[in-house]
């Protein structure tokens, strides 16, 4: 494909020396080499194991400390897909949410990518590659999700040349939806989550915060440890039939 030679070379604008949001661990690593060569997004677990992967959408900013705050006290790792005009400004966050987990790019800006041109696409990902390698002291994201879940033929293009990991979910806490509380957070959560889950919060809303502790509470209770993203695809690998859902939902048989 003509956008991956381009790419490759824009990509040397990323340090080479950038460390990988997983320090030290050689199994995640692998696992997330193998998913970004298949070039699958990522929906969930094997759902053999007892963990699943919280992950928050649309940071940092001014709620974050507070998460970071939750998450620590518990002693929860997670994965935080940043958007990297946010990193800017906001850098002391990255570096602290990529010592509380994984950080993922979450594109520049967070446009609807099918708006875009192939260029717009790659410097959406470049931009946000670089500006979180530099927040958090050359940690380099390995993850990549696309705004609303959506991607295209030239974000995985991208995301490819780039050696990520496109990962969605399978269980939508529905809390950017208009309306929603703490209450409504949790009986989302508590319905679908399973083994294997990846969950998609967003930390940029209070009723994510104020559901926070009674989700990982419901973690607990049935048994499941939270790990991020990386680890979650390293201790329990998904099959290929979890790589390629059937339904459109995208949520894992």
């Amino acid at each position: 494909m003509r956008l991956a030679v381009p790419l490759l070379v824009l990509a040397l604008a990323v340090p080479s020396a950038a460390r990988t949001s997983v320090p030290g661990e050689a199994g995640a690593r692998n696992t997330l080499s193998a998913l970004a060569r298949s070039g699958l997004p990522l929906y969930c677990g094997g759902r053999h194991g007892r963990y699943v992967a919280l992950t928050f959408d649309d940071g940092p900013g001014p709620y974050t400390a507070r998460l970071l705050r939750i998450l620590a006290r518990a002693g929860v790792r997670a994965t935080f897909f940043d958007v990297g005009s946010r990193v800017a400004a906001w850098p002391e966050l990255v570096a602290a949410e990529a010592r509380r987990g994984a950080v993922g790019n979450h594109t520049w800006s967070h446009p609807r990518l099918a708006s875009l041109g192939r260029r717009a696409v790659v410097r959406e990902l470049l931009r946000t590659q670089a500006a979180v390698v530099r927040a958090a002291g050359g940690v380099r994201p390995l993850l990549f999700r696309p705004p609303y879940g959506i991607g295209t033929p030239a974000e995985a293009a991208a995301v490819h040349a780039l050696g990520l990991v496109d990962v969605r979910w399978s269980v939508d806490s529905r809390d950017a939806f208009a309306g929603a509380t703490a209450a409504s957070i949790v009986a989302t959560v508590a319905a679908e989550l399973h083994p294997g889950a990846i969950v998609l919060l967003h930390d940029n809303h209070p009723a994510t915060l104020a559901a926070l502790p009674r989700i990982l509470r419901l973690v607990r209770r049935r048994g499941l440890t939270p790990v991020t993203v990386p680890e979650l695809a390293a201790l329990d690998p998904p099959s290929h039939a979890q790589l390629v859902p059937v339904r459109p939902s995208g949520r894992c048989p």
